[in-house]
This record gives C-alpha cells, structure tokens and sequence, in this order.
C-alpha cells in the first residue's frame, strides 16, 4: 500500500528526523552515505539507528544500496518530509493535506496554516523532467551536477519562492509566498483552476481577454521592473480565479525564469507571448495580436 506524506510524517520521531537530516548533510559528497557516517553522526545506539532505517526504508523516505558496502539516501518523499518538518517548526504550516496536483516540476498539496487559513504547498521534484534544456539556458544549474536531483529540487525551491517575493512586490499577478523550505513553497491559496481546464468554452470572449490582459501585464512586469523572463508560459501555469464576481489571471510556475539579459531570453519571451496569445485567439476568439502583445510586454 502507498503511503502518503501525512501518513508518512505522522510516524516519523524525532531520532528518525534526524537521521534524515544526517543522510541529507552528507548527500553532497556521497551518493549514498556510508553506514559509518550515519553511525558517527546521528548520536543514536547501534540498535536505535537500525530500527530508524529499517522504518525509514519502509515508509520508502530512504533508499538502500544493493551489495556490499551498506549506504544510503535519501528519495524525493524523504525530502518532502524534511522540508514538511522545517514549515511546521517554523510556523509556516500546521497540518499537511491532501494533494491537488501532480505536475512536471512536482507535486502540490493543500495544507493549513496555524492561522486556520488554507494554504498551498508546492515540493519540487525536479528530475521528472529532462534536464537538458535547464542546463542549456539556465544559467543557475551550472555548479550542479547531473545526479544531484535532490540538491536541484532545493535550490528551486528557493529560487522559486524569492523571485515570487519580488514579483509579489511590484503588483505582479502571483499566488503570494508565504513562506519557504528546501524544496518547499507555501503560497496563498488561490481559489481556482488552470487555464487549460477552461477551454472548451469555460469562458466567454470578454471573460477571456481580461485574462489575457492580467498575463501580460504580469510578464511586462517581471520582464521590465524585474528583469526576467517566465520561460515556459502556457494554458497550464495560468490559474483562472473568481474576484469580485470577476475571472482574473494569475501566472504560476516560477522556477524556469530567466534573466532578460542572457542568451535566450528574448527568443523565450517572445515564444511566451506569442504562445500565450494564440492560444486565447484559438479557444476563445480574442482579437489580439501577437505583435500588439509583445510590444505592450517590453514597453
């Protein structure tokens, strides 16, 4: 039987966070961390350890290997309970719960906020996807090397949450960070759905264009007042909410930015744009053009 992040986390103890903290520090040099380190590090009698990796195994948060010299590391689940465990220590979250959402940069959960308030968290998982196209125009993932996935999903998660901070900031269109642990980001919860969902006649043509217009004016924002570029903009990462009895756009999905001034950039926004306008011309019959759009996008 599968079992979930709640149900995972909820068996977790403090000795077996910490095990997984140790396996997380030393994953940098090790691809799997050798038996030794765990007992040098983890300051747990022999018997306790043994006990902790064998629940840890289990509940499939750490992966052993096959032969032998014994090592081991940590999967993406137990990532996710590591950066689960920072948001609750912090205050960010109180209670995890079900997920929402699979995509191809992760998985998304609804949880709850010790205010009471839903709230949205977002564990990257990158590694799902190819990353030849990260390594290509990406100038971020350069010091990262191919088999580090985990080490990756951290540092978008950290990307991610800072450059909604400072798009949130200027006005931008975003789900509003709330907070942010390794491969984790809490956002706002944004009652809503994704673009794509709606366009078999989910709206009508003036509903549509104001969506259109709430896009371009959050990629104008992040490609003038913040100097960069989505880069991977589409029905799927435009989420369609209700506001006042209106439809309003919000751009979502931020880690693949990049900045206005490298290599591709200007060749990504203009696909961005271009994409984004023919798609509501095509499903919703919006008069715009993609030449008005982008020049309304760089000012």
């Amino acid at each position: 039987m599968t079992v979930t992040l709640k149900e995972a986390y909820l068996q977790l103890e403090e000795p077996d966070f910490r095990v997984l903290r140790v396996i997380e520090k030393w994953l940098p040099k090790y691809e799997y961390v050798p038996a030794e380190v765990l007992e040098r590090h983890a300051r747990l009698p022999p018997s306790a350890l043994s006990r902790s990796l064998r629940k840890l195994g289990e509940l499939k948060l750490v992966r052993r290997t096959l032969g032998s010299l014994i090592g081991y590391t940590l999967t993406f689940m137990g990532l996710d309970v590591l950066a689960l465990r920072g948001l609750v220590v912090r205050g960010v979250v109180e209670e995890i719960g079900e997920k929402i959402g699979v995509g191809k940069e992760g998985n998304v959960y609804l949880a709850v906020a010790p205010s009471g308030e839903r709230v949205v968290v977002k564990f990257h998982r990158e590694g799902r996807r190819s990353f030849k196209h990260l390594r290509r125009a990406r100038s971020f993932m350069a010091e990262a090397s191919r088999g580090q996935w985990l080490l990756k999903a951290k540092m978008l998660g950290e990307r991610e949450f800072k450059i909604l901070v400072e798009l949130s900031s200027r006005g931008a269109r975003v789900p509003k960070p709330l907070g942010w642990n390794r491969n984790a980001v809490v956002q706002a919860y944004l009652e809503g759905v994704e673009l794509y969902r709606l366009k078999a006649g989910g709206l009508e043509r003036g509903q549509a264009e104001r969506i259109l217009w709430d896009v371009l004016e959050t990629v104008r924002t992040a490609y003038r007042d913040v100097g960069i570029v989505h880069g991977d903009l589409s029905e799927y990462n435009v989420l369609v909410a209700v506001e006042d009895g209106e439809y309003r756009g919000y751009v979502i999905d931020w880690p693949q930015y990049v900045y206005r001034e490298e290599e591709h950039a200007e060749d990504l926004l203009k696909r961005d744009v271009y994409y984004v306008v023919r798609f509501f011309r095509k499903n919703f019959g919006v008069d715009v053009s993609e030449e008005e759009a982008l020049s309304f996008v760089k000012g």
